[in-house]
């Protein structure tokens, strides 16, 4: 590495490390789940540093689910643009993943106002630096009112061949539960191109360790679901992605041989899987997945020395806290109680 790129990358570490001493503590979770009014939660979250400038314009009186969802979502962008400018080591590859992640959130939550019959709820705030690599024009797409607009948004993207099937889209069907599938796949392989190839004895971990958690995640979570559900093997294949795993072909092939649920998660405890999710209480195995990824991304976190995965384990982090706040958003608009959210908390520890 040359000195500038070692400095840079020196750079994201701290950074990376002092956003994440940032991050909600378990009594932090306890306050906010125990907010009975949208008025009062919007108010808690505004005295969070992490929080406190995307929702600076929100009044609590008057705040309203959506309205907290996109602003906590969009608070995201501002922390990957942080990032991204200390870290010119990564290279234009995790720039443009970063982009397209956004790209992939900026859409879905476009579509996702649409199905409510609500388009002027959506807005954008990507920030300059992700604002210069987004190839949607954003503008266009915030004044969208149809599948039209939104097309009309993208053409002459990337995005433009990925959601061309929407031009047939059922509709009686949501418009989001379509397009999904469609954007999912497209992030999916820009993913697996960030990985490196195999190789190396070191014993600490990089991006592909990484990557393949990520896939296998959504590999073994689809399997699950379409075996328990009686799906052809040939559809459980197709949707059991395995370019870029940590399993074997043998044992995918064991697990995927497995004619009921019950029986592939029995399998599943044999994999090198099966003891690392052992240690945490889930209901499903993507549940599972992410509480051990939780645990991976904070270790490596704190001990990686490599710019890149410290700045993608907290992006995730990142990214499932976020993901809290909207279940915790979601208990207080429909009055569960706190024993109720707890448990769909992923980044919620009761030893932090």
């Amino acid at each position: 590495m040359m000195p500038t790129g070692k400095a840079s990358g020196n750079a994201v570490l701290a950074k990376a490390r002092a956003l994440y001493g940032s991050h909600l503590r378990a009594d932090d979770y306890r306050r906010l789940m125990a907010c009975r009014t949208m008025t009062e939660l919007a108010a808690a979250l505004k005295e969070y540093p992490l929080y406190s400038e995307a929702l600076a314009e929100v009044n609590p009186q008057y705040a309203r689910r959506v309205q907290l969802e996109n602003l906590l979502r969009q608070s995201l962008y501002t922390r990957y643009d942080s990032l991204c400018r200390y870290d010119r080591s990564a290279g234009n590859k995790v720039y443009e993943y970063f982009t397209l992640c956004c790209e992939v959130d900026e859409l879905t939550a476009a579509m996702r106002c649409l199905d409510a019959g609500r388009p002027g709820d959506y807005l954008f705030r990507l920030p300059e630096f992700l604002q210069q690599r987004c190839c949607i024009d954003l503008y266009a797409l915030a004044k969208a009112t149809s599948l039209d607009g939104i097309l009309a948004a993208v053409a002459g993207t990337r995005w433009e061949k990925v959601l061309a099937p929407l031009q047939s889209a059922k509709p009686d069907r949501g418009l989001t539960a379509q397009a999904e599938p469609l954007l999912q796949d497209f992030r999916h392989r820009a993913l697996v191109a960030l990985a490196p190839a195999k190789g190396g004895t070191s014993a600490a971990p990089n991006l592909r360790d990484l990557v393949e958690l990520e896939c296998d995640t959504s590999a073994v979570s689809n399997a699950a679901r379409l075996i328990r559900i009686g799906a052809p093997d040939s559809v459980v294949r197709t949707n059991a992605r395995r370019d870029c795993t940590a399993l074997t072909n043998d044992e995918w092939e064991y697990l995927l041989a497995a004619r009921d649920l019950d029986t592939f998660k029995a399998r599943f405890a044999g994999t090198k899987y099966g003891p690392l999710l052992g240690h945490h209480e889930y209901s499903v195995l993507k549940e599972g997945f992410f509480h051990y990824r939780c645990d991976w991304c904070r270790k490596w976190l704190r001990f990686s020395t490599d710019p890149t995965l410290v700045m993608l384990c907290y992006v995730w982090l990142a990214r499932c806290e976020v993901q809290d706040l909207d279940h915790i958003i979601e208990g207080v608009h429909y009055k569960l109680p706190p024993e109720d959210v707890q448990p769909l908390l992923v980044g919620f520890d009761e030893k932090d």
